[in-house]
């Protein structure tokens, strides 16, 4: 099958990538390696690399010729951070560019597009715990949130009425090998370096923010079976299970067998106090479930950061 994958050398992009060819496709992946490594992408198989925003003008020519069955949009400018400080680069990478994309897709042979929202963002400072697919009203606190709720209705507007169905998929706190452990966001391997090394990690507030953490692979299972359904899907991915920052603080220091405790700085502006996805649907629809508990998870991490 031929495939497109953008964002495909990023760290949920490139667990994508390397099962899609294990499954024997054919793929077109682009980055601008803003974010994405290329060592992400150290594995053999039939693919073409662009390095370039997928929705340059050359890129969207590529896709054009490429005309693939499938697309998974993984590619985001997914910082809450650079969303608050910069909301123009926010509408650029998140609203614009996808937009150019659906336009190349619909005149296509595409019949499947795959996208990957942010269920800790779009739902707003949530009334109901654990938040389901209906609990839509509230508005989102950051830039980035709100460019990722726009989106997912721009999706479902431009592919009404044609040939091309989508898989919305609401993420909750995704984490697992390859994530960067010196970025702002991916808490689980950010804390898991700081102990291997000897330091304190940072948490921002009081700790008792909440938070769903759903292991990468169990993503990339939703993502592949989603992209196999011809029907619309809207859908929460996530474990269903709250973890309070400092719960996952003091079970990275039990694991790491760390004595050292967190230092705790100022709130960040437009960080949500609770967020969790209740997976019921998903697990419905998609024939599917988390295979990871929080402390298997957690292993996997500390081994691939381990020299």
């Amino acid at each position: 099958m031929k495939i497109i994958v953008t964002g495909g050398a990023g760290f949920i992009g490139s667990h994508l990538v390397e099962s899609l060819l294990n499954d024997g496709n054919e793929l077109l992946i682009f980055d601008n390696f803003l974010t994405g490594k290329k060592e992400n992408l150290s594995f053999d198989g039939n693919f073409t690399l662009v390095e370039d925003n997928f929705g340059s003008k050359h890129s969207l020519a590529l896709i054009k010729n490429f005309d693939p069955e499938v697309c998974f949009h993984l590619a985001a400018q997914s910082s809450v951070v650079v969303s608050v400080q910069d909301p123009g680069l926010d509408f650029e990478h998140n609203i614009l560019q996808p937009v150019q994309l659906l336009n190349i897709l619909i005149n296509s042979n595409c019949k499947k597009f795959v996208f990957t929202s942010s269920g800790g963002t779009i739902f707003g400072e949530p009334e109901n715990i654990p938040t389901t697919e209906s609990d839509y009203s509230n508005e989102p606190a950051s830039p980035y949130g709100v460019s990722k709720k726009k989106l997912n209705e721009i999706i479902k507007m431009m592919t009404s009425n044609t040939t091309l169905s989508y898989s919305i998929l609401n993420l909750s706190n995704v984490y697992g090998p390859r994530q960067d452990p010196h970025g702002e966001a991916g808490v689980v391997s950010i804390f898991s370096n700081k102990y291997l090394n000897g330091e304190s990690p940072v948490i921002y507030g009081n700790g008792e923010q909440t938070r769903d953490y759903i292991f990468v692979k169990d993503v990339i299972s939703a993502l592949i079976k989603s992209s196999q359904i011809d029907d619309d899907l809207f859908l929460n991915i996530g474990t269903g299970i709250e973890t309070s920052v400092n719960q996952l603080a003091e079970s990275l220091k039990t694991q790491f067998s760390s004595n050292l405790n967190p230092i705790y700085q100022d709130a960040r502006e437009g960080e949500l106090q609770r967020s969790v996805l209740d997976n019921t649907k998903a697990r419905k629809l998609l024939n599917w479930e988390p295979q990871y508990d929080l402390n298997a998870g957690m292993l996997e991490v500390r081994n691939w950061l381990k020299p």
